[in-house]
């Protein structure tokens, strides 16, 4: 069935789909970063191309679509590590279909 359907594609259409598809390698690997007590947050927003050029991935035929910096939180310094937690409402971010 994928092969029926995937080749047939274009490149970006293809991109685009795998792109979406690498979250779920991200969340798991937040989980498991989690488990291990290492913090680690997932970064759109940096300039592809250009990390792109950095790790060579155009010339293995790959393209970066977010990252996940990972490592041990530093709290002398940190001045948000004391403040209080906040968390909306249930009603303010959950919407019943």
């Amino acid at each position: 069935m994928l092969l029926d359907s995937y080749p047939q594609r274009s490149a970006e259409v293809n991109f685009q789909h795998t792109a979406r598809q690498a979250y779920i390698g991200l969340s798991a690997a937040l989980i498991a970063a989690a488990f291990e007590e290492v913090d680690g947050t997932p970064m759109e927003g940096f300039d592809p191309k250009a990390l792109d050029e950095i790790l060579s991935l155009p010339a293995r035929g790959l393209r970066s679509v977010a990252i996940l910096p990972l490592g041990y939180r530093q709290e002398e310094g940190d001045w948000l590590v004391k403040l209080k937690k906040v968390r909306r409402p249930r009603e303010q971010f959950v919407t019943e279909v």
